[in-house]
Parts: C-alpha cells; structure tokens; sequence
C-alpha cells in the first residue's frame, strides 16, 4: 500500500510540474482542482496502467489551455490579450502575404502553360507534354496556393475554422503534387545525391509558410472571435494583394523574356530575380512593415506595437529562410544580394522587436488603468 501511495504522490508531482505550462493566476484558481480531478482519474485505472507519468493526453490537453490562455481572447488579462492580437495579426499578415504570393503563382501558370507557343514572342514553354499527367500535376501545383486566398477570404468573414483548412491545405497540397525530393528518376523518395544540407535548406524555406498557418491555429481558439469585415472591405482586403501578385507574376515574364533573349546582362538580372523569389519578396514585404511601424509609432493615439510585434514574429522564418538558403560559396553579385537580404531582414525583425516590446508595455499598463484588474 505504501508503495502505491508513493507511486502515486510521484506521478501528482510530475502532473503539477505541466501544470506550471499554465499562468500563475489561473494556477492559482484552478490548480487543486485541476490535480484532484486527474488524480482521481489515475486511481480508476489499473493497476498495470499506473506508470507514474502523466497520459500523453493529460499533457496535451495541458498544453492546448495554456497556449488558449497565454494568447488570449476579447475578456482575458492584457497581457495575455495583446499577446494573442500579436499572433492572430501574424497569422493575418501571413495570409495577406501568402495571397499575393498565390496570385504571382496563378500568373506564372496563365504565362506559361496558358498562352500558346507561337503567342509569345520569346517562345517560352512548359514542362511536360501538352496534355500529360505530368503537366496537369504542374499546373494544378501552381494554382493550389490560391487556397490561401481561400482562406484569408474565410478568416476576414468569421469563418475560422475554414480558413484553418483552406491554409493547411495550401501548405501541404503543393508538396504532395510536387514532392520537395525526387529520385533521379522522378520518383518520390530520398535520393542518396540529396544531402542533409538540401533537407535543411527546404525546411528553412518552409517555415514562411508554416508560421503563418501554426498562428492561425493556435491564435483563432474558442476564446478569440475572428474578425468580421463587411463584405466590402472583405472583398477589397483579397483583391489587392492577388492584384499585387498578378502584377509581379508579369514582372517576372518579362525578365523571363529578357533571360532566355539574352538583351540584358545576366549580372544586371540576377538581383531582380533575387528580390523576386519568395524569401525576397517577404524581405520588402517586412521592411515595409517596420518603416511604417517606425513611422506610426511616435504619432500620439496611433500605437503600432501589435502590428509591429506581429512582423516580428514573422521576421523570424524570414531570416532562417534567408539565411538557410544563402547561395553556397556566393560570390559577386549574388552574394553581396544575399547578403543584403539577411541584413535588412534582421535590421527590420530588431526593429519591430523594440517598438512591439515597448508599445506593449505601454498598452497592458494603460488595459490594467481601464480593466482594473492586474495584467
């Protein structure tokens, strides 16, 4: 009996000690309670079952409350709500961003398997066979990331849970239909010439996407209605950046054309297209972000520290999707862009950091003021 008792006190220490995932001031409420109820649950079970370790279950439900009350909703103390507007205004920037790259996807596809041959002055032709298996999986790759307007489009008008689906999706369909490894045969699998290194710079690459979709899960909970914008604004908030993209996409045919024509120097080129690739494009998407921050911030009435703290969150995939895919033993040109991406992309992450760290501050104390209740 004793040897149960102990048993038992070992396995409560261990759940109290993921109890402490969770803020001091609801531990402080719920804590007993929490514990009882589990240790109760703990002595239905067999005796064969009792291992002395909280279930794999017990510990994720943990998990998701704490992550549900760090990143609160409408209602919850200031810290903990101006945290979660930080994650959720990430995850909307994400998709804001992701739509745009959609749209340049959609209209490289329409440029290269859309228009006849023989319409385009400088020839340019498409993998695969017109008609092919292989061709139509192409295609279809580079319009499955319009499921990010998908969701964006969902997420503005209060549906939440579809915007969580259309992003997932996004994220995954495409590797699905276009496998990041590819045997040298084009079968899907690990081929022994792809090192760790090639693994780590895709993983790099991916997490602009991933980041964005895991703050849209984590951030829009039960206690966080998504926004609700009249049909309206809704509309116009997934136009532009499709507009935007669609816009690049013939920036991009164009110095398509001017390559394969060879009328301007490939040295001249080379930075353009660095700019233009996703990683690029994230770079003057953020800095833009962190000069109008830097900009708003000192106007009085205006604060800037959720949207500034939002673009830092998601300056971070940035610079390890930069930094992950420098060119390996760049020199000249390519080098000295890949360079300057990283630098303006930690620049920029700083410089978000210290205006949402300081605006914060200031509105949990001015929350506290008008709540009443401490942060």
């Amino acid at each position: 009996m004793s040897e149960r008792v102990g048993r038992r006190s070992v396995l409560e220490e261990r759940y109290r000690r993921w109890l402490r995932l969770l803020p001091g001031s609801y531990r402080a409420e719920r804590e007993e309670e929490m514990v009882a109820a589990f240790m109760e649950g703990a002595r239905r079970e067999p005796a064969g079952h009792d291992d002395q370790r909280p279930r794999l279950l017990e510990v994720a439900s943990v998990a998701a409350l704490a992550l549900r009350l760090r990143l609160g909703g409408p209602g919850s103390p200031p810290g903990a709500y101006l945290w979660g507007e930080a994650v959720r205004l990430a995850a909307l920037l994400g998709l804001v961003f992701w739509t745009m790259i959609a749209g340049l996807y959609a209209g490289q596809a329409v440029l290269t398997y859309g228009i006849p041959v023989d319409a385009l002055p400088d020839g340019v032709m498409g993998i695969g066979d017109p008609g092919s298996p292989e061709r139509a999986r192409l295609v279809l790759a580079d319009l499955t990331p319009l499921l990010w307007a998908a969701g964006l489009g969902a997420l503005v008008r209060g549906r939440a849970c579809t915007a969580k689906a259309a992003a997932t999706a996004a994220l995954v369909v495409p590797y699905v239909l276009v496998p990041p490894f590819l045997g040298w045969d084009g079968a899907v699998g690990w081929d022994s010439a792809v090192g760790w290194d090639s693994a780590v710079r895709w993983a790099c690459a991916a997490l602009t996407a991933v980041v964005p979709v895991l703050a849209l899960v984590i951030g829009f909970h039960r206690d966080a209605p998504p926004p609700r914008l009249p049909a309206r604004r809704a509309l116009l908030l997934l136009a532009l950046p499709v507009a935007v993209g669609l816009l690049l996409s013939v920036v991009v045919g164009v110095l398509g054309a001017a390559t394969r024509a060879e009328t301007v120097s490939a040295e001249l080129l080379i930075p353009a297209w660095m700019w233009l690739d996703t990683t690029g494009l994230a770079c003057v998407s953020l800095t833009a972000i962190a000069v109008w921050c830097a900009l708003r911030h000192r106007t009085p009435g205006r604060p800037a520290a959720p949207v500034a703290l939002a673009a830092a969150i998601l300056t971070v995939p940035a610079v390890l999707a930069r930094a992950g895919t420098m060119p390996l033993a760049a020199t000249g040109v390519t080098g000295l862009s890949a360079t300057l991406q990283l630098a303006v992309l930690v620049a920029s992450g700083i410089t978000l950091a210290v205006i949402g760290a300081r605006g914060m501050r200031a509105a949990e104390a001015d929350l506290t003021e008008v709540r009443g209740q401490p942060g």
